[in-house]
């Protein structure tokens, strides 16, 4: 069948502008002072955009500009526009920004201590021209941020094996159950999982990879782990395991300074793929990085093995 579909009007930024400013101003000679152009042209723009709409836009025979229905529709309209593109450019700014000489690197909560904060630091103040934005978040999140180009450089905990990623450097860190100095098992070299289950223990949330690995290992099992306490903070966790509540299971190095203390015990969990974890710095496969990103990346892989 034929379009008989009416062809909509092409709308002039300029001719919107002139009737909000009418609208705004409350005539077309203030109008037009505040364009810098004759009342005349401010008039005939608008009856041009009457024209092209096919409707009326101002009411006639009235001393002040008043707008009909479809006049303060179309102003609205312009309003709107005018509002959306400044939010865009703010945006872009920021990205512009954010990509000049910089690197952004997500990273899981905890994988980065003090030390290798510190290593980084010094490594950027000898670069002085290049930034770089530290962002932590859960190791999921850290996956999407890199996989959405939202940040260069991340440092996950043994991320999964199906995402686009690009591992850079890789750090063997097993995963192990993290038991306070004073506990019963602090003695013990090695725990079972259904051992692990009979203990009050505190577990991140679902978007942390550790308890996915957790709820994995269990999934042909006839026991689960379950916890006592969910939390997505790594401090109310180790809270939680130096007041002697419970334990927990984690990667070493986020509890290295309360290990290479003595407050907290690392034991080792009888299953393989506990035991087969790592801590990669990766990237999106197929990003070009900048020499001075790579570099940061050799950096922080060397501070996270210092560290160790």
């Amino acid at each position: 069948m034929p379009n008989h579909t009416t062809p909509q009007p092409d709308l002039h930024d300029y001719r919107l502008r002139y009737l909000y400013l009418c609208h705004e101003k409350g005539s077309m000679r203030a109008a037009a002072e505040s364009l810098g152009v004759a009342a005349s042209s401010v008039s005939r723009q608008v009856a041009k955009l009457e024209e092209e709409l096919g409707i009326e836009l101002i009411k006639k025979a009235t001393h002040k500009v008043s707008l009909t229905a479809a006049g303060l529709l179309l102003v609205g309209y312009y309003a709107q526009r005018v509002s959306q593109q400044a939010a865009l450019f703010d945006q872009l700014a920021e990205l512009r920004a954010r990509q000049g000489a910089s690197t952004i690197i997500a990273i899981g909560e905890g994988l980065l201590g003090v030390r290798a904060i510190s290593s980084l630091q010094e490594f950027l103040r000898q670069h002085t021209a290049h930034k770089a934005e530290i962002i932590t978040a859960p190791s999921f999140e850290v996956q999407r941020m890199v996989l959405a180009d939202e940040a260069h450089l991340g440092v996950v905990f043994s991320p999964s094996a199906v995402a686009n990623l690009t591992r850079l450097f890789s750090v063997p860190q097993p995963l192990r159950m993290i038991v306070h100095q004073r506990s019963g098992l602090a003695g013990r070299s090695q725990i079972s999982l259904e051992e692990i289950a009979n203990e009050p223990l505190v577990l991140p949330g679902a978007n942390f990879r550790v308890r996915q690995l957790v709820d994995d290992a269990c999934k042909n099992q006839p026991f689960q782990i379950v916890p006592a306490l969910t939390a997505n903070s790594l401090t109310v966790i180790l809270d939680f395991v130096r007041s002697g509540l419970g334990a927990t299971l984690l990667a070493e190095l986020p509890v290295i300074e309360e290990l290479k203390a003595g407050t907290f015990k690392a034991i080792a969990i009888s299953n393989d793929e506990m035991n087969g974890t790592d801590i990669q710095i990766v990237a999106r496969r197929g990003r070009a990085l900048d020499e001075l990103s790579r570099a940061l990346a050799t950096e922080m892989a060397r501070a996270v093995r210092m560290a160790i």
